[in-house]
């Protein structure tokens, strides 16, 4: 390649817009890319994987450095999109270079941001491109060499491209490129065998815990079960069964005390399986006794049997009540964070297909629990949301493209705002939905309303039917102990990785508020900040005045779980205080007080 000719289109390319005549120099295939490309800057649009193969990729690149450690190369896995998934160096100074360019995980360097590369030409060119030098249209990429081929997959995923780099003095070239494909063709495999190879490893850990009386076992499709939870009543079997499955989607392994509806109790160990699955160990928790002769049996009949005074609290201190006294204490822990059951019920009902009614408040998060939960459980699937307040009496059928979208795959119909549906939407969208749901498939249908409560009145009662169960998400201020880490999480995707922190004080100022409008507002204050203080510790004289107004008693733990529950209770018992008060156990006076103190609105 005449690198010097090269360099000279490329120049008079980025100074008149065209080349007229396109020089012998500069391949067809790189002229095209150059009219598609624009020259910004990589932008920061975080790690979410979308499908991608990460974790084969992962797997490849480590094993291809361990043998050969030597090359002075780079390699790294680029979505469709162009968001860099993957990055493994062979080399500190190259690592360096590319760190200077922003082209790191996270970042999108696509033709859009910074012009030709060879993970976005690779597509137009049939899997595989070089692109060296002088090639990038970008001025910062100019002592890049790329060699990419494009990852085969055949379960209809994004088609990621494997990218060799190297310095323009040390260029990879055609050994590259054969790399590359190479690689492509590892990482595809592993992606086709990524179902068995779950599969697999959750059949083995399955056989390991066979020494416990209940087991239970997920690869997000099957589900395995010992003989110990088949002879359980069928509503503890569905309990343990959408505990599993959460913990395959959520990937969080604990151990947990669980009570199960037929009243046993059991204490079992949640231990997430690489690739997706999910193994629950257990049993039911027996309080062991020290068997001793009671004190007026041993004293008839022997004179000389020793005597001593009794010890009635002998029983509250043996071995078997502390452990199940602690376990209580763990799910009480569990119970009292609304948030995280509602995350639970929600990842077990995505792992199972049953379609879901999330009900809140305005900007309590609703979408973004279901869509969240969807992507951990499928990564590959489609997602698709409908706002149901723009659904008008005439028009178009809002459902057509997810019945025309719909495949094999699994699909997430998320129905935004219900409760904005009028009376002729509703009965139109019903009509739609039923013919959606009525055959069995990959589809979940989730649901939103922004309400505390359900009321069947309202026209989206029509639409009740094709859910199964009803899941409350609490709104931001019961979520006080947690909020410090929502606002880092927030703070990390709007920084766009520049070194942003909060102090102490800001985290408690933010504690205090009431949120009215819940994480919307909670985003909107962050992107305030953001816009205002770049780098640097967030200060309190930081944030709006709004935060510093409206100030609200912080709700604990125990506060929001008496909230949730009576909540739930008024919304069984159709808004009758009398009958609520009965189910709590608590008198009418009472939770009269509660509701005042609360804020709850009226229900029925």
């Amino acid at each position: 390649m005449d690198l010097v000719a090269v360099e000279s289109a490329r120049r008079r390319f980025l100074r008149d817009g065209r080349l007229d005549p396109v020089p012998a120099a500069v391949r067809s295939e790189i002229h095209a890319s150059w009219e598609r490309s624009r020259t910004g800057r990589p932008a920061f649009v975080g790690h979410e994987p979308a499908g991608s193969a990460v974790a084969e990729a992962g797997e490849t690149f480590t094993g291809f450095f361990r043998l050969a450690s030597h090359l002075r190369c780079t390699l790294a896995l680029v979505g469709e999109d162009g968001v860099v998934r993957v990055r493994r160096d062979g080399d500190d100074g190259l690592a360096g270079l590319l760190d200077g360019v922003l082209l790191a995980p996270g970042f999108r360097h696509d033709e859009t941001d910074v012009g030709t590369t060879a993970a976005m030409l690779a597509p137009h060119v049939g899997g595989a491109a070089r692109v060296d030098g002088p090639e990038h249209l970008h001025p910062d990429l100019t002592w890049l060499a790329e060699a990419a081929a494009v990852v085969p997959r055949e379960d209809g995923g994004p088609a990621d491209a494997v990218v060799v780099l190297g310095h323009v003095a040390e260029p990879p070239g055609e050994m590259g490129l054969a790399v590359a494909r190479r690689l492509a063709a590892d990482i595809g495999g592993l992606v086709r065998d990524r179902r068995h190879r779950t599969a697999r490893a959750v059949h083995q850990r399955f056989a390991l815990a066979d020494g416990h009386a209940w087991v239970l076992a997920t690869d997000g499709a099957f589900l395995l079960t010992s003989p110990g939870v088949r002879r359980l009543p069928a509503e503890d079997q569905r309990t343990l069964g959408d505990l599993v499955l959460a913990g395959a989607v959520l990937a969080e392994g604990a151990s947990r005390h669980v009570d199960l509806p037929s009243g046993r109790c059991a204490e079992v160990t949640v231990e997430p399986v690489p690739g997706g699955g999910c193994v629950v160990a257990g049993g039911p928790v027996v309080e062991s006794r020290t068997v001793t002769v009671p004190e007026a049996v041993r004293r008839q009949g022997s004179h000389v049997a020793p005597t001593a005074r009794r010890d009635y609290a002998a029983d509250l201190r043996t071995a078997g009540t502390r452990a199940h006294a602690e376990a209580r204490r763990r799910a009480n822990r569990e119970l009292l964070s609304p948030y995280l059951r509602a995350r639970q019920e929600v990842a077990a009902a995505v792992g199972q297909g049953r379609h879901q009614l999330l009900i809140g408040e305005t900007g309590a998060g609703k979408r973004t629990l279901a869509v969240e939960q969807f992507r951990r459980a499928h990564p590959d699937g489609r997602v698709r949301v409908v706002d149901c307040s723009a659904i008008g009496a005439d028009g178009p059928d809002a459902l057509a493209r997810v019945r025309r979208e719909r495949g094999s795959r699994p699909y997430l119909l998320v129905l935004h705002q219900m409760n904005l549906l009028g009376p002729v939407a509703a009965r139109r969208l019903d009509e739609s939905l039923r013919t959606l749901v009525a055959v069995p498939d990959a589809l979940v249908v989730i649901g939103c309303v922004d309400s505390s409560s359900v009321d069947a009145t309202r026209p989206y009662g029509l639409l009740l039917r094709h859910f199964h169960e009803t899941v409350r998400v609490p709104a931001l201020r019961y979520r006080a102990d947690e909020l410090g880490g929502i606002a880092l999480s927030i703070l990390h995707s709007l920084s766009g990785g520049r070194s942003l922190r909060m102090s102490l004080q800001v985290v408690r100022v933010l504690e205090g508020y009431a949120w009215p409008g819940n994480v919307r507002e909670l985003e909107d204050v962050l992107r305030y900040v953001v816009a205002r203080k770049p780098v640097g510790v967030i200060q309190a004289p930081d944030l709006p005045v709004s935060c510093f107004a409206a100030r609200a008693p912080r709700m604990s733990m125990l506060e929001a779980a008496q909230c949730d529950a009576i909540i739930q209770a008024l919304y069984e018992s159709r808004g009758n205080r009398y009958k609520a008060a009965e189910m709590l156990g608590i008198a009418r006076s009472s939770l009269y007080r509660k509701i005042d103190a609360f804020g709850i609105s009226y229900i029925g």
